[in-house]
Protein backbone atom coordinates (compact mmCIF):
# COMPACT_ATOMS: atom_id res chain seq x y z
CA UNK A 1 0.00 0.00 0.00
CA UNK A 2 1.24 3.23 -1.01
CA UNK A 3 0.66 6.63 1.09
CA UNK A 4 1.13 9.59 1.84
CA UNK A 5 2.05 11.28 5.02
CA UNK A 6 0.29 14.23 5.09
CA UNK A 7 -2.90 12.05 4.58
CA UNK A 8 -2.04 9.50 7.18
CA UNK A 9 -1.61 12.29 9.56
CA UNK A 10 -5.13 13.84 8.24
CA UNK A 11 -6.64 10.54 8.56
CA UNK A 12 -5.33 10.16 12.38
CA UNK A 13 -6.17 13.35 13.05
CA UNK A 14 -9.84 13.15 11.66
CA UNK A 15 -10.59 9.32 13.25
CA UNK A 16 -8.99 10.54 16.62
CA UNK A 17 -11.02 13.83 16.87
CA UNK A 18 -14.43 12.09 15.89
CA UNK A 19 -14.41 9.74 18.72
CA UNK A 20 -12.97 12.61 21.18
CA UNK A 21 -16.24 13.85 20.46
CA UNK A 22 -17.84 11.25 20.78
CA UNK A 23 -16.31 10.44 23.55
CA UNK A 24 -17.94 13.66 25.23
CA UNK A 25 -21.26 13.86 23.79
CA UNK A 26 -22.52 10.23 24.48
CA UNK A 27 -21.95 10.43 28.18
CA UNK A 28 -23.35 13.64 28.42
CA UNK A 29 -26.80 12.77 26.59
CA UNK A 30 -26.65 9.09 28.65
CA UNK A 31 -26.52 11.53 31.61
CA UNK A 32 -29.24 13.69 30.75
CA UNK A 33 -31.32 11.52 29.31
CA UNK A 34 -30.95 8.27 31.44
CA UNK A 35 -30.08 9.97 34.42
CA UNK A 36 -31.58 12.78 35.17
CA UNK A 37 -34.37 11.90 33.34
CA UNK A 38 -34.63 14.78 31.09
CA UNK A 39 -37.54 15.27 28.70
CA UNK A 40 -35.88 14.30 24.73
CA UNK A 41 -37.11 17.90 23.75
CA UNK A 42 -35.47 19.89 26.58
CA UNK A 43 -31.98 18.01 26.47
CA UNK A 44 -29.43 20.78 25.00
CA UNK A 45 -28.15 18.59 22.30
CA UNK A 46 -26.97 21.95 20.21
CA UNK A 47 -24.83 22.96 23.32
CA UNK A 48 -23.62 19.52 23.56
CA UNK A 49 -23.19 18.94 20.00
CA UNK A 50 -20.79 22.22 19.85
CA UNK A 51 -18.88 21.67 22.92
CA UNK A 52 -17.99 18.01 21.60
CA UNK A 53 -17.55 19.46 18.45
CA UNK A 54 -14.53 21.47 19.16
CA UNK A 55 -13.25 19.55 21.50
CA UNK A 56 -12.83 16.60 18.86
CA UNK A 57 -11.77 19.52 16.76
CA UNK A 58 -8.57 20.75 19.34
CA UNK A 59 -8.05 16.74 19.94
CA UNK A 60 -7.45 15.85 16.16
CA UNK A 61 -5.12 18.60 16.19
CA UNK A 62 -3.08 17.52 18.97
CA UNK A 63 -3.52 14.15 17.13
CA UNK A 64 -2.14 15.17 13.74
CA UNK A 65 0.92 16.31 15.24
CA UNK A 66 1.95 13.35 17.53
CA UNK A 67 1.02 10.54 14.32
CA UNK A 68 3.61 13.04 12.07
CA UNK A 69 6.36 12.47 14.83
CA UNK A 70 5.47 9.12 15.55
CA UNK A 71 5.55 8.32 11.36
CA UNK A 72 8.93 10.34 11.56
CA UNK A 73 10.06 7.94 14.00
CA UNK A 74 10.83 11.51 15.98
CA UNK A 75 9.27 9.50 19.03
CA UNK A 76 8.25 6.37 20.56
CA UNK A 77 4.81 4.84 20.84
CA UNK A 78 5.26 5.32 24.73
CA UNK A 79 5.40 9.09 24.30
CA UNK A 80 3.09 9.21 21.58
CA UNK A 81 0.49 7.24 24.33
CA UNK A 82 1.29 9.72 27.13
CA UNK A 83 0.82 12.64 24.35
CA UNK A 84 -2.49 11.28 24.04
CA UNK A 85 -3.90 11.85 27.74
CA UNK A 86 -2.14 15.45 27.44
CA UNK A 87 -3.85 15.83 24.54
CA UNK A 88 -7.31 14.85 25.57
CA UNK A 89 -6.69 17.02 29.10
CA UNK A 90 -5.39 20.22 26.71
CA UNK A 91 -8.42 20.17 24.16
CA UNK A 92 -11.21 19.20 27.57
CA UNK A 93 -9.23 22.55 29.11
CA UNK A 94 -9.31 24.68 26.14
CA UNK A 95 -12.87 23.58 24.79
CA UNK A 96 -13.82 24.62 28.81
CA UNK A 97 -11.89 28.05 28.81
CA UNK A 98 -13.95 28.88 25.90
CA UNK A 99 -17.49 27.92 27.27
CA UNK A 100 -16.07 30.37 29.97
CA UNK A 101 -15.44 33.04 27.71
CA UNK A 102 -18.64 32.99 25.57
CA UNK A 103 -20.65 32.45 29.01
CA UNK A 104 -22.03 28.89 28.52
CA UNK A 105 -19.74 27.51 31.21
CA UNK A 106 -22.92 26.77 33.50
CA UNK A 107 -25.37 25.78 31.38
CA UNK A 108 -22.68 22.29 30.81
CA UNK A 109 -23.10 19.48 33.59
CA UNK A 110 -20.48 18.85 35.40
CA UNK A 111 -21.07 15.86 36.01
CA UNK A 112 -21.17 14.80 32.95
CA UNK A 113 -17.91 16.75 32.12
CA UNK A 114 -15.97 14.70 34.21
CA UNK A 115 -17.87 11.62 33.50
CA UNK A 116 -16.47 12.67 29.85
CA UNK A 117 -13.28 13.38 30.90
CA UNK A 118 -12.81 10.16 32.91
CA UNK A 119 -14.02 7.66 30.37
CA UNK A 120 -12.61 9.37 27.38
CA UNK A 121 -8.67 9.11 28.69
CA UNK A 122 -8.94 4.68 28.53
CA UNK A 123 -10.94 4.85 25.34
CA UNK A 124 -8.40 7.23 23.43
CA UNK A 125 -5.54 5.78 24.94
CA UNK A 126 -6.79 1.96 23.73
CA UNK A 127 -7.90 3.43 20.43
CA UNK A 128 -4.26 5.01 19.77
CA UNK A 129 -2.43 2.11 21.30
CA UNK A 130 -4.54 -0.42 18.31
CA UNK A 131 -3.90 2.12 15.41
CA UNK A 132 0.01 2.92 15.80
CA UNK A 133 0.40 -1.00 16.43
CA UNK A 134 -1.81 -1.57 12.99
CA UNK A 135 0.56 1.10 11.22
CA UNK A 136 3.84 -0.40 12.90
CA UNK A 137 3.04 -3.67 11.90
CA UNK A 138 2.12 -3.06 8.27
CA UNK A 139 5.29 -0.83 8.05
CA UNK A 140 7.51 -3.78 9.23
CA UNK A 141 5.66 -6.13 6.83
CA UNK A 142 6.66 -3.95 3.94
CA UNK A 143 2.67 -3.16 3.24
CA UNK A 144 3.03 0.27 3.70
CA UNK A 145 4.89 2.92 2.13
CA UNK A 146 4.47 6.94 2.82
CA UNK A 147 7.37 8.55 1.90
CA UNK A 148 9.54 8.85 -1.00
CA UNK A 149 13.17 8.49 -1.78
CA UNK A 150 15.17 9.33 -4.18
CA UNK A 151 18.99 7.90 -4.39
CA UNK A 152 22.48 9.59 -5.98
CA UNK A 153 25.50 7.64 -5.90
CA UNK A 154 27.97 5.41 -7.96
CA UNK A 155 25.76 2.17 -9.64
CA UNK A 156 27.73 0.02 -6.99
CA UNK A 157 27.24 1.83 -4.04
CA UNK A 158 23.85 2.49 -4.42
CA UNK A 159 22.84 -1.55 -5.64
CA UNK A 160 25.01 -1.90 -2.34
CA UNK A 161 22.30 0.44 -0.17
CA UNK A 162 19.07 -0.61 -2.06
CA UNK A 163 19.78 -4.35 -0.96
CA UNK A 164 21.13 -3.79 2.72
CA UNK A 165 18.79 -0.93 3.50
CA UNK A 166 15.54 -2.23 3.59
CA UNK A 167 13.52 0.76 2.82
CA UNK A 168 10.55 -1.17 1.68
CA UNK A 169 10.48 -2.18 5.20
CA UNK A 170 10.75 1.24 7.18
CA UNK A 171 8.02 3.37 5.33
CA UNK A 172 10.32 4.41 2.55
CA UNK A 173 9.10 3.83 -1.38
CA UNK A 174 12.24 4.18 -3.66
CA UNK A 175 11.24 6.95 -6.02
CA UNK A 176 14.13 6.78 -8.43
CA UNK A 177 17.94 6.56 -8.52
CA UNK A 178 20.50 9.18 -10.76
CA UNK A 179 23.54 6.91 -11.12
CA UNK A 180 26.79 9.34 -11.11
CA UNK A 181 28.55 7.01 -14.18
CA UNK A 182 25.39 8.11 -16.49
CA UNK A 183 25.60 12.18 -15.20
CA UNK A 184 29.23 12.60 -16.95
CA UNK A 185 29.73 14.90 -19.74
CA UNK A 186 31.60 13.47 -22.93
CA UNK A 187 35.32 14.95 -21.11
CA UNK A 188 34.22 12.57 -17.96
CA UNK A 189 33.22 15.69 -15.91
CA UNK A 190 30.15 15.75 -13.52
CA UNK A 191 27.61 17.56 -14.92
CA UNK A 192 25.88 19.48 -11.69
CA UNK A 193 22.57 20.21 -13.79
CA UNK A 194 22.17 16.39 -13.96
CA UNK A 195 21.01 16.87 -10.26
CA UNK A 196 19.43 19.57 -10.38
CA UNK A 197 17.27 17.96 -12.78
CA UNK A 198 17.06 14.83 -11.35
CA UNK A 199 16.21 16.83 -7.72
CA UNK A 200 13.23 19.14 -9.84
CA UNK A 201 11.74 16.06 -11.10
CA UNK A 202 11.43 13.61 -8.31
CA UNK A 203 10.07 16.69 -5.68
CA UNK A 204 7.33 17.05 -8.41
CA UNK A 205 6.89 13.69 -7.96
CA UNK A 206 6.55 13.78 -4.37
CA UNK A 207 9.65 12.39 -3.00
CA UNK A 208 10.15 13.57 0.43
CA UNK A 209 14.17 12.78 0.57
CA UNK A 210 17.23 13.03 -1.88
CA UNK A 211 20.00 10.61 -0.41
CA UNK A 212 23.65 10.45 -1.40
CA UNK A 213 25.33 7.41 -1.23
CA UNK A 214 29.41 7.86 -1.05
CA UNK A 215 32.14 8.96 0.73
CA UNK A 216 31.20 11.08 3.64
CA UNK A 217 34.18 12.27 4.27
CA UNK A 218 34.55 14.11 0.99
CA UNK A 219 32.78 17.06 2.34
CA UNK A 220 34.15 19.48 -0.17
CA UNK A 221 32.18 17.54 -2.65
CA UNK A 222 29.13 16.81 -1.09
CA UNK A 223 29.37 20.81 -0.20
CA UNK A 224 28.94 21.12 -3.76
CA UNK A 225 25.97 18.57 -4.88
CA UNK A 226 24.47 20.28 -1.65
CA UNK A 227 24.53 23.79 -2.80
CA UNK A 228 22.79 22.70 -6.31
CA UNK A 229 19.84 21.43 -4.30
CA UNK A 230 19.19 24.85 -1.83
CA UNK A 231 16.75 25.97 -4.22
CA UNK A 232 14.08 23.25 -3.44
CA UNK A 233 12.20 22.11 -0.36
CA UNK A 234 13.51 19.09 -0.13
CA UNK A 235 15.46 16.71 2.86
CA UNK A 236 18.96 16.02 1.56
CA UNK A 237 21.19 13.60 3.30
CA UNK A 238 24.35 11.48 3.43
CA UNK A 239 24.49 7.91 3.50
CA UNK A 240 27.90 6.31 3.91
CA UNK A 241 29.06 3.49 1.04
CA UNK A 242 29.19 0.63 3.65
CA UNK A 243 28.07 -2.96 3.75
CA UNK A 244 27.93 -2.24 7.86
CA UNK A 245 24.04 -1.90 9.06
CA UNK A 246 24.82 -1.97 12.64
CA UNK A 247 26.61 0.77 13.10
CA UNK A 248 24.80 4.33 13.38
CA UNK A 249 25.33 7.98 13.03
CA UNK A 250 22.27 9.19 15.76
CA UNK A 251 22.45 13.26 14.68
CA UNK A 252 24.85 16.10 14.13
CA UNK A 253 26.09 18.54 17.06
CA UNK A 254 27.84 21.46 17.09
CA UNK A 255 31.82 21.05 18.07
CA UNK A 256 33.32 24.43 18.42
CA UNK A 257 33.20 26.10 14.68
CA UNK A 258 32.60 22.21 13.10
CA UNK A 259 29.64 19.56 12.91
CA UNK A 260 30.27 16.37 14.11
CA UNK A 261 28.64 13.01 13.40
CA UNK A 262 27.32 11.61 16.72
CA UNK A 263 27.25 7.95 17.20
CA UNK A 264 26.28 7.41 20.87
CA UNK A 265 24.65 9.78 23.14
CA UNK A 266 24.25 9.75 26.93
CA UNK A 267 20.70 7.73 27.19
CA UNK A 268 18.97 10.84 29.22
CA UNK A 269 19.31 14.97 30.14
CA UNK A 270 20.50 16.16 33.17
CA UNK A 271 17.14 17.40 33.24
CA UNK A 272 15.86 13.63 32.79
CA UNK A 273 18.29 12.34 35.08
CA UNK A 274 17.01 15.49 37.99
CA UNK A 275 13.62 14.30 36.98
CA UNK A 276 14.00 10.57 37.72
CA UNK A 277 15.72 11.28 40.51
CA UNK A 278 12.75 12.81 42.40
CA UNK A 279 10.76 10.34 41.32
CA UNK A 280 12.98 7.75 42.77
CA UNK A 281 13.58 9.68 46.04
CA UNK A 282 9.84 10.18 46.85
CA UNK A 283 8.84 6.64 45.50
CA UNK A 284 11.44 5.11 47.80
CA UNK A 285 11.04 7.11 50.79
CA UNK A 286 6.90 6.74 50.28
CA UNK A 287 7.99 2.71 49.74
CA UNK A 288 9.62 2.36 53.25
CA UNK A 289 7.65 4.25 55.48
CA UNK A 290 4.00 2.03 54.15
CA UNK A 291 6.10 -1.33 54.10
CA UNK A 292 7.98 -0.85 57.15
CA UNK A 293 5.11 -3.20 59.21
CA UNK A 294 5.82 -5.98 56.64
CA UNK A 295 9.92 -5.37 56.68
CA UNK A 296 9.54 -6.21 60.46
CA UNK A 297 6.82 -9.07 59.92
CA UNK A 298 9.65 -10.75 56.97
CA UNK A 299 12.28 -10.32 59.26
CA UNK A 300 10.44 -12.61 62.22
CA UNK A 301 9.76 -14.93 59.94
CA UNK A 302 13.28 -15.23 58.29
CA UNK A 303 14.88 -15.41 61.38
CA UNK A 304 12.13 -18.33 63.04
CA UNK A 305 12.85 -20.05 59.94
CA UNK A 306 16.68 -20.76 59.51
CA UNK A 307 19.74 -19.64 61.33
CA UNK A 308 21.47 -16.46 59.91
CA UNK A 309 21.14 -12.60 59.28
CA UNK A 310 17.87 -11.28 58.15
CA UNK A 311 19.88 -9.00 55.49
CA UNK A 312 22.26 -9.76 53.48
CA UNK A 313 24.57 -7.58 51.00
CA UNK A 314 25.71 -8.75 47.49
CA UNK A 315 28.55 -6.86 45.09
CA UNK A 316 26.88 -5.78 41.99
CA UNK A 317 28.29 -3.82 39.10
CA UNK A 318 26.17 -0.69 38.58
CA UNK A 319 25.68 2.68 36.71
CA UNK A 320 28.89 3.03 34.42
CA UNK A 321 30.52 0.07 35.64
CA UNK A 322 30.75 0.94 38.93
CA UNK A 323 30.50 -1.77 42.09
CA UNK A 324 27.69 -1.33 44.78
CA UNK A 325 26.54 -3.91 47.42
CA UNK A 326 22.89 -4.51 47.24
CA UNK A 327 20.52 -5.05 49.98
CA UNK A 328 18.18 -8.02 49.78
CA UNK A 329 16.14 -10.04 52.70
CA UNK A 330 17.98 -13.51 53.04
CA UNK A 331 15.84 -16.44 51.19
CA UNK A 332 18.81 -19.49 51.05
CA UNK A 333 21.01 -20.71 53.50
CA UNK A 334 24.03 -19.18 52.01
CA UNK A 335 24.94 -15.33 51.74
CA UNK A 336 27.48 -15.33 48.92
CA UNK A 337 29.19 -12.44 47.96
CA UNK A 338 29.04 -11.80 44.64
CA UNK A 339 32.34 -12.48 43.18
CA UNK A 340 31.93 -15.92 43.40
CA UNK A 341 28.94 -17.98 43.91
CA UNK A 342 26.28 -20.58 42.16
CA UNK A 343 23.19 -18.87 40.28
CA UNK A 344 19.99 -20.18 41.91
CA UNK A 345 17.70 -22.73 40.09
CA UNK A 346 14.05 -24.35 40.03
CA UNK A 347 14.56 -26.41 42.78
CA UNK A 348 17.18 -25.65 44.39
CA UNK A 349 17.93 -26.95 48.05
CA UNK A 350 19.58 -23.92 49.38
CA UNK A 351 16.50 -21.91 48.99
CA UNK A 352 14.57 -21.80 52.57
CA UNK A 353 10.84 -22.43 53.12
CA UNK A 354 9.89 -18.25 53.72
CA UNK A 355 12.82 -17.56 51.02
CA UNK A 356 11.05 -19.57 48.43
CA UNK A 357 7.82 -17.54 48.85
CA UNK A 358 9.47 -13.84 49.50
CA UNK A 359 11.72 -14.88 45.92
CA UNK A 360 8.31 -15.79 44.25
CA UNK A 361 6.73 -12.70 45.19
CA UNK A 362 9.60 -10.47 45.25
CA UNK A 363 9.93 -9.59 48.49
CA UNK A 364 13.37 -10.24 48.89
CA UNK A 365 14.46 -7.38 46.34
CA UNK A 366 12.50 -4.75 48.50
CA UNK A 367 14.98 -3.97 50.97
CA UNK A 368 16.83 -2.43 47.94
CA UNK A 369 14.54 0.59 48.42
CA UNK A 370 17.97 1.68 50.41
CA UNK A 371 19.99 1.65 47.39
CA UNK A 372 17.43 3.46 45.77
CA UNK A 373 17.43 6.21 48.43
CA UNK A 374 21.62 6.09 48.57
CA UNK A 375 21.72 6.94 44.76
CA UNK A 376 23.12 3.25 43.91
CA UNK A 377 20.01 2.23 42.46
CA UNK A 378 16.51 3.21 40.52
CA UNK A 379 13.39 1.81 41.51
CA UNK A 380 13.28 1.24 37.11
CA UNK A 381 16.09 0.34 35.30
CA UNK A 382 17.94 -3.38 34.17
CA UNK A 383 18.44 -5.94 36.81
CA UNK A 384 21.95 -5.64 38.37
CA UNK A 385 23.62 -9.20 38.69
CA UNK A 386 26.52 -10.16 40.57
CA UNK A 387 30.20 -9.18 39.31
CA UNK A 388 30.77 -13.18 38.51
CA UNK A 389 27.76 -13.49 36.48
CA UNK A 390 28.38 -10.11 35.22
CA UNK A 391 31.29 -10.83 33.47
CA UNK A 392 30.27 -14.23 32.32
CA UNK A 393 26.82 -13.18 30.50
CA UNK A 394 29.60 -9.47 28.75
CA UNK A 395 31.60 -12.59 27.32
CA UNK A 396 28.69 -14.19 26.00
CA UNK A 397 26.83 -11.07 24.29
CA UNK A 398 28.85 -7.93 23.54
CA UNK A 399 25.72 -5.51 24.23
CA UNK A 400 25.57 -7.07 27.46
CA UNK A 401 27.25 -4.07 29.11
CA UNK A 402 25.62 -1.34 26.99
CA UNK A 403 22.98 -1.95 30.36
CA UNK A 404 25.25 -0.14 32.21
CA UNK A 405 24.74 3.51 30.79
CA UNK A 406 21.93 3.66 33.24
CA UNK A 407 21.20 3.18 37.14
CA UNK A 408 20.20 -0.55 37.89
CA UNK A 409 16.60 -0.65 39.31
CA UNK A 410 14.51 -2.54 41.38
CA UNK A 411 11.85 -3.75 38.56
CA UNK A 412 12.80 -3.38 34.77
CA UNK A 413 11.46 -3.73 30.78
CA UNK A 414 12.85 -7.17 31.10
CA UNK A 415 11.44 -9.01 34.39
CA UNK A 416 8.09 -7.08 33.62
CA UNK A 417 8.27 -8.77 30.31
CA UNK A 418 8.94 -12.50 30.97
CA UNK A 419 12.89 -12.40 31.91
CA UNK A 420 13.66 -13.08 35.53
CA UNK A 421 15.24 -16.08 37.09
CA UNK A 422 17.99 -17.96 35.27
CA UNK A 423 20.17 -16.78 32.22
CA UNK A 424 21.51 -19.86 31.60
CA UNK A 425 20.84 -19.86 28.04
CA UNK A 426 21.66 -17.72 25.10
CA UNK A 427 18.03 -16.71 24.13
CA UNK A 428 17.46 -15.77 28.20
CA UNK A 429 20.35 -13.40 27.97
CA UNK A 430 19.62 -12.06 24.31
CA UNK A 431 16.20 -11.54 25.61
CA UNK A 432 17.04 -9.56 28.79
CA UNK A 433 19.19 -8.14 27.18
CA UNK A 434 17.26 -6.76 24.49
CA UNK A 435 14.10 -5.30 26.40
CA UNK A 436 16.92 -3.80 29.15
CA UNK A 437 18.40 -1.61 25.80
CA UNK A 438 15.02 -0.75 24.70
CA UNK A 439 14.29 0.74 28.22
CA UNK A 440 17.48 2.98 27.78
CA UNK A 441 16.36 4.16 24.34
CA UNK A 442 12.62 4.70 25.24
CA UNK A 443 12.95 6.22 29.31
CA UNK A 444 10.15 8.22 30.39
CA UNK A 445 8.48 8.85 33.66
CA UNK A 446 5.26 7.28 31.91
CA UNK A 447 7.06 4.24 30.62
CA UNK A 448 8.69 4.07 34.81
CA UNK A 449 5.38 4.16 36.07
CA UNK A 450 3.72 1.36 33.68
CA UNK A 451 6.93 -1.28 34.98
CA UNK A 452 5.84 -0.44 38.26
CA UNK A 453 2.14 -0.91 37.57
CA UNK A 454 3.29 -3.93 36.03
CA UNK A 455 5.08 -5.11 38.38
CA UNK A 456 2.77 -5.67 41.40
CA UNK A 457 0.04 -6.63 38.62
CA UNK A 458 1.11 -8.55 35.35
CA UNK A 459 1.54 -12.36 36.05
CA UNK A 460 4.92 -12.45 33.43
CA UNK A 461 6.87 -10.38 36.71
CA UNK A 462 6.44 -13.42 38.39
CA UNK A 463 7.11 -15.94 35.49
CA UNK A 464 10.49 -18.07 35.65
CA UNK A 465 10.87 -16.62 39.27
CA UNK A 466 13.10 -18.44 41.59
Amino acid sequence: MVANQAVLCTGFALGEGALAALAMLVPALFYHGMILNVPLGEIPFALYGIYSSVLGVLYGAFSAVSANQFLDRAQHPHTSLAQSVLGWTAAFAIALFGAFFLGVADELSRVSLIVAYVLGVPVLLLTRTVAYAAITSRIRAGRLQFQKVAVVGSRADTVRFLLNGNLWKTGYRLAGTLYLEEAVDADGNFREGAIVEFARHWVAGGAEFIVFVGEIGDIDGLEKLTNELKRFAINVVCVPATDNVSFKFLDVVPLGPNNALRSLRKPMSDGAVLAKRIFDVAGAGLGLLLLSPLFAAVALLIKLDSDGPVFYRQERRGFNGRTFHIWKFRSMTVTESGRKMTQARVGDKRITRIGAFIRRTSIDELPQLINVLSGEMSLVGPRPHALMHDDELGEQLASYAHRQRIKPGISGWAQVNGYRGETSTFEQIEGRTRHDLYYIDNWSIFLDCWIIVLTVFSSKTRRNAV
